[in-house]
């Protein structure tokens, strides 16, 4: 019992670390942005994290499932119909409505000092 109370003190640090990572896996969604479509919004690079349970409305960045993909675009308009979606980066609306059934969740956080880092890694795979 003593070794197990050692083990525990000894790793507190890394076992919060751990138990935050878990619940925050649960709670939330993680993606990786691959396309500059949403600008110094969400740069190549950024990792969304996306609330699932957040209501959507005008302006919001929010994620939807578009056949296989999920796209992360700017709500640029609500309608009796769905919502029409936008890249900050893109000269026009996508082309399609958004059903609330295909809503994935909005983006809360944006993390962005990982971009330098994820930039370097891509630049030294091989083609």
């Amino acid at each position: 019992m003593e070794k197990t109370k050692e083990f525990l003190w000894g790793n507190r640090f890394f076992l919060a670390v751990m138990a935050v990572l878990l619940f925050l896996n649960i709670r939330f969604d993680f993606y990786y942005i691959k396309t500059g479509s949403m600008g110094k919004s969400l740069p190549v690079g950024t990792i969304a994290v996306v609330n699932a349970d957040a209501k959507a409305q005008e302006g919001d960045i929010f994620a939807y499932q578009n056949g296989k993909n999920v796209v992360i675009h700017r709500i640029i308009a609500v309608d009796e119909d769905g919502y029409i979606f936008k890249g900050d980066a893109n000269p026009s609306q996508d082309a399609a409505k958004v059903t609330k059934e295909q809503l994935v969740g909005k983006v809360i956080v944006k993390i962005k000092w990982l971009v330098p880092w994820v930039r370097m890694i891509e630049d030294f795979k091989e083609p």
